[in-house]
């Protein structure tokens, strides 16, 4: 993940508060298996960068979709809409 990619879901987290991942997906389009593979490796990637940026899912995964937060942080949007 670049850096650019990581502060785009920082951006999201700042102004949701959570991630919505979506990872149902991942091998659509793939016309051969080692496409499909590389396409799990990138996402695997992706999330483990997540994680090292402190993020954890709020629940297990369940068909496809997660939704991951910053544990013991709160996202600066939020808490302004929370003040409103």
């Amino acid at each position: 993940m670049t850096e650019d990619e990581l502060r785009e879901y920082m951006e999201e987290w700042r102004d949701f508060g959570y991630l919505f991942i979506r990872a149902r997906w991942t091998m659509d389009g793939a016309r051969t298996l080692t496409e499909a593979a590389q396409r799990f490796r990138d996402r695997a990637e992706t999330l483990e960068q997540l994680a090292r940026a402190g993020f954890e899912l709020d629940q297990p995964a369940d068909n496809g979709f997660a939704v991951a937060i910053r544990p013991g942080e709160e996202s600066p949007m939020r808490l302004v809409e929370e003040d409103e």
